[in-house]
C-alpha cells in the first residue's frame, strides 16, 4: 500500500466515515448488547464476565499492534486488516449459542477490535498536523452514529426480535470495514526498532497521571455500559426510551465536539479531564438514587462532560505531549490503560450489579472522584516540572 495522493481537503471527510462505522457499532452494541447476552441465557456475573474477558483480549494484542504501526509509519493498512477479522469474528456469535462458545468469540473479536480506536485517533491527529482540521467536528460523527444505532435499535426492538440486534451489529462492522479502504494513508516517520516507546512516553511529566484521571473516569462507566440499559428495562422503561436515553448523552457529546479546539484551547486538555470527572461524579451518584424517567434526561445530559470533556483532554493532551513518531503507541499505552481499569470495573460491575442493582452505582461515583484526583496530581506534577523543581 502506498501513502495516500487523495484530495488533502476530503481527508477530514473520509476519517468522519470510518469513525461513523465504528460508532454505528457501539451505538447499538452499548445498549443492547446485554440484552442479546441475557437472551442467549448468560446472567449477570457471567455478563460481567464476557465485557471483562473482551477487554483484557484486546490489552492483548493492543501493544503489538501499536508497535507495528510506528515501526511502519503507517496505520491504514492495519486498519483495514483488523476491520475485515472483526466482520468475520463477529459473525460467529450467530453460532455461539452458551457461555463459553460466546466467551470463546468474544475474545478473538475484541482481540480484532480493541487496535481500532487507538491506532485510528493515531492516525486522524496525524492527518490533522498535514492538513488542519478541527478534530473534534470530525470525532462528532461518530457520535451522530452512536444515536443512529441506540435509537435507531430501539425503535426497531418494539416489534422486532432481540435477535436483531446481532445482525445490525454485523452490518455496521461491514460497512467499518469499507470505510476503512477509503481512509487517508497518512505516513508518521519511522520510530526506532530498538526503542522503548513506553519508557519514553512515561517520563513525559503529568501525563501517566492524566491518563490515570481518565481511565478511572471512563471505567466509571462500566455499570452504565453493561447493566444501565437492563436496570432501566426492570424499572419498567421500554426499548424505545432506552435508546433515547442512550442517544440524549451523546447528543450532548456532540455539542461539545462542535466547539472542541476552541474549548480545549481556552480551558486546558487536563483542565477538560478534571471537568469530566466532576460531571460523572454528580451523574452516577443521580443514577444511583432514581430510575424517574425525569431524572434520567437531566442526568443523561451531563454525558457530554463525563465521557466528551474527559475523551478531549486526553486525546489533546497526547498529542500535544508525545512526539508523531510515537503516536500510535501513546494512544495504545493509553488504550491498555484504560482497558485495565474497565475490565477490572466491568467485571466488578457484574458482581455489584447482581448485589445491589442500581446501588452499584455509587461505587461508579466514587471511582470518578478519585478521577479528579488524578487530574489535579497532574496539573501539579506538569507545573513543578515547569518550574524546574
Amino acid at each position: 500500500m502506498t501513502p495516500d495522493t487523495g484530495a488533502p481537503r476530503l481527508a477530514p471527510l473520509r476519517l468522519a466515515l470510518f469513525y461513523g462505522g465504528i460508532f454505528l457499532a457501539l451505538g447499538i452494541m452499548g445498549p443492547f448488547w446485554p440484552l442479546w447476552l441475557k437472551e442467549r441465557g448468560l446472567d449477570a456475573e457471567q455478563i460481567g464476565l464476557v465485557f471483562a474477558l473482551g477487554t483484557l483480549a484486546r490489552l492483548a494484542v493492543t501493544p503489538y499492534f501499536a508497535r507495528a504501526a510506528d515501526r511502519a509509519g503507517e496505520r491504514k493498512r492495519i486498519l483495514v486488516l483488523l476491520s475485515f477479522l472483526g466482520a468475520v469474528t463477529f459473525l460467529a456469535f450467530r453460532w455461539a449459542e452458551s457461555f463459553w462458545p460466546i466467551i470463546l468469540v468474544t475474545v478473538v473479536f475484541y482481540a480484532s477490535r480493541g487496535p481500532v480506536l487507538p491506532l485510528m485517533e493515531s492516525l486522524t491527529m496525524l492527518t490533522r498536523e498535514r492538513t488542519p482540521f478541527d478534530y473534534g467536528r470530525v470525532r462528532l460523527w461518530g457520535s451522530i452514529t452512536f444515536i443512529i444505532g441506540a435509537w435507531g435499535m430501539g425503535l426497531v426492538l418494539t416489534d422486532a426480535p432481540v435477535d436483531w440486534i446481532h445482525w445490525s451489529i454485523f452490518a455496521s462492522i461491514v460497512l467499518t470495514f469499507l470505510c476503512a479502504l477509503a481512509l487517508p494513508d497518512t505516513r508518521a516517520p519511522v520510530a526506532a526498532k530498538d526503542g522503548r516507546p513506553f519508557r519514553e512516553i512515561m517520563a513525559v511529566p503529568g501525563l501517566m497521571a492524566a491518563m490515570m484521571a481518565a481511565t478511572c473516569i471512563q471505567a466509571s462507566h462500566a455499570v452504565y455500559y453493561n447493566f444501565g440499559s437492563i436496570h432501566w428495562l426492570a424499572a419498567g422503561h421500554g426499548a424505545d426510551v432506552i435508546g433515547a436515553l442512550w442517544a440524549e448523552g451523546v447528543i450532548a457529546e456532540i455539542l461539545l465536539f462542535t466547539f472542541a479546539a476552541a474549548t480545549v484551547r481556552r480551558i486546558g486538555a487536563v483542565r477538560m479531564i478534571a471537568i469530566g470527572a466532576a460531571a460523572a461524579t454528580l451523574r452516577w451518584a443521580g443514577t444511583a438514587g432514581t430510575t424517574e424517567l425525569e431524572w434520567l434526561v437531566l442526568l443523561q445530559a451531563l454525558h457530554g462532560l463525563s465521557y466528551g470533556a474527559t475523551h478531549l483532554g486526553i486525546i489533546h493532551l497526547i498529542t500535544e505531549r508525545v512526539e508523531p513518531s510515537l503516536s500510535a503507541s501513546a494512544q495504545s499505552l493509553f488504550a491498555i490503560t484504560l482497558g485495565v481499569g474497565m475490565s477490572a470495573a466491568s467485571y466488578g460491575a457484574g458482581l455489584l450489579f447482581a448485589s445491589l442493582g442500581g446501588g452499584a452505582f455509587w461505587t461508579m461515583s466514587a471511582l470518578a472522584l478519585a478521577g479528579a484526583g488524578f487530574a489535579g496530581f497532574s496539573i501539579l506534577v506538569r507545573r513543578k516540572a515547569a518550574s524546574g523543581g
